[in-house]
This record gives structure tokens, C-alpha cells and sequence, in this order.
């Protein structure tokens, strides 16, 4: 008898491992199906591909086109060169999210033109959980994307990020840039979900893209010493303000008893864009049409 019932939790044990096994594996092979799904939709349009292969623009502009500008200041207009630093600085920190959220926003928004969203509903991953697998990919190649642009930069010509003798890179640590890609492109998928929730097709979602660049700009305003201070979290609107500004106080650290810490200004900064990213999910759903 006891023999029997040792036997019997065996096999239940041995069951459920198998059960387990069996339910990884086949959703592996969805993601992996899906995975495949999207990148065949990613490279038949031209202007999808260009929004992936940004981060390398980006890298390219940071760490040759950038440095010549500053080349062409005199240094003795040190005002003049440090606005140009930051001001690219903050160009390099902002830009990155915006492409990918655009093209997350165009691969939305094709769905909806060929009104594919309703086939989605009705398979094994349904429109949510093809939705949070989309968002996914999109925000981690913005992380890998922003990672290799710092990154590079910093190996690159970090050395000519210079303000009054000092090299702004190596402020910076490889585990500073990763936590500020973390938390900064949080974003990306925010805003595309945003984009793709208002506008109707293709032609309107461009509208917003550009529309909703101007987004882009809003952190270059606190290199005025209008916002040096407490006015500087009027500014804290933009989701991209608080992991910037904490980044651009690596680079340049000032003595100001309004500044938060790196790490506070990470943490308001993922909390606020983690809030606007579960909003704008659920707004998608709503306005969604499948």
C-alpha cells in the first residue's frame, strides 16, 4: 500500500515536470514563430530598417560628425562650446527611443490597416499577450540600441566631449549607462502605443510621430540656467526629462541643492514612464478596432 501511494506522487511529480517541460517548450517555439513573424515585417519596409539601423547613425554623428562641430568652436568661447556639448549630449540621450517608438507605432498601425488585429485575437497568444511581446523587443533593442550608442561614443571620442579641460565620458561608468538605458527607454514603447492608439493609419501616424517629436527637444531646455534650479521639474512632465537629467549631472556634476541624486532621478523616472506605459497599453486595447 505504501509502496503504491510512493509510486503514485512519483509519477504526479513526474507529470507535472513533464507538463511543465512541454508547456515551455511550446512557448518558446510561439515567441520564437512570432519573433520571426515580426522581423519578416520589419525588413520588407524600407523605412522600418532605417529606424533600427538609427542607433548607428546615431553612433556615427556622436563620434565623428558631433566632435567636428566642436572642433570648429574657439575655445575660448568656452560659454558657447559648453551650451554645444550639453545641448548634443541631450541629442544623443533623447533621440534614440524616439525612432524605435515610431517604428513600434508604423508595425502597430499596419495591423490596423490591414486588419489583422481580430486574426491575432483569436490565437493562442490573443491581442494582449502579442501586444506585450511586441512592446518587448521594441523596448529592449531601444535599450541595446542607447547601450551601444553611449558606449561607443564613450570608447570612440569620449575624449572630445571637453568642457574647460575636463572629458565629460569618463564622468560616466559602463553600469551608469546601462541603468540609464533601462530606465530611459521605457519610452520608446509608451510613446509608440500612444501614436498608434490616435491615429487612424499610416498617413495620421506619421503626423503624430512628428508631431510628438517636439518631446524629443524638452530636455534640452534644462541646459538654460532658467531651469539649473527648483524649475527645472517643470520640465518633469516629459517622461525623458528625469533619466536625462540624471545622466547629464554624471557628465557634468554641479552643486545645486534642487538636484536630486542619479539614482532618485532613475527611480522617479521609471516609476512615472512604467504608470504612462501600463496607460497607454490599456488605451490601445480600448481604442483598438479587431
Amino acid at each position: 500500500m505504501e509502496n503504491n501511494i510512493f509510486n503514485m506522487k512519483n509519477n504526479t511529480k513526474n507529470n507535472m515536470k513533464n507538463n511543465m517541460k512541454n508547456n515551455m517548450e511550446s512557448s518558446m517555439k510561439k515567441y520564437i514563430s512570432l519573433l520571426k513573424y515580426e522581423a519578416k515585417t520589419i525588413v520588407r519596409d524600407p523605412i522600418n530598417i532605417y529606424m533600427c539601423l538609427f542607433p548607428i547613425i546615431m553612433l556615427l554623428l556622436a563620434s565623428f560628425v558631433f566632435p567636428m562641430i566642436f572642433e570648429s568652436i574657439d575655445p575660448m568661447q568656452g560659454t558657447i562650446l559648453k551650451a554645444t556639448v550639453l545641448l548634443l549630449l541631450v541629442v544623443i540621450l533623447a533621440f534614440g527611443s524616439f525612432f524605435l517608438a515610431a517604428m513600434a507605432a508604423f508595425l502597430l498601425l499596419e495591423h490596423k490597416d490591414e486588419h489583422t488585429l481580430h486574426t491575432i485575437a483569436v490565437t493562442p497568444t490573443g491581442i494582449s499577450g502579442y501586444l506585450k511581446f511586441k512592446m518587448a523587443y521594441i523596448y529592449l533593442m531601444s535599450v541595446a540600441g542607447n547601450i551601444a550608442v553611449l558606449l561607443g561614443t564613450k570608447l570612440i571620442a569620449g575624449d572630445k566631449y571637453t568642457v574647460l579641460g575636463m572629458s565629460l565620458f569618463d564622468n560616466i561608468s559602463i553600469l551608469d549607462i546601462i541603468t540609464f538605458a533601462i530606465v530611459n527607454e521605457i519610452f520608446a514603447p509608451t510613446l509608440g502605443l500612444l501614436q498608434a492608439a490616435y491615429a487612424k493609419n499610416k498617413v495620421e501616424g506619421f503626423a503624430f510621430i512628428k508631431g510628438t517629436g517636439i518631446l524629443a527637444l524638452v530636455p534640452a531646455l534644462m541646459i538654460l540656467e532658467t531651469f539649473q534650479g527648483g524649475l527645472q521639474y517643470v520640465l518633469g512632465v516629459s517622461p525623458n526629462f528625469w533619466a536625462i537629467r540624471g545622466m547629464l549631472l554624471k557628465f557634468v556634476p554641479i552643486e545645486n541643492t534642487a538636484d536630486l541624486s542619479y539614482s532618485m532621478y532613475l527611480l522617479i523616472g521609471g516609476v512615472y514612464n512604467m504608470i504612462l506605459l501600463a496607460a497607454a497599453y490599456r488605451l490601445f486595447l480600448k481604442k483598438a478596432q479587431y
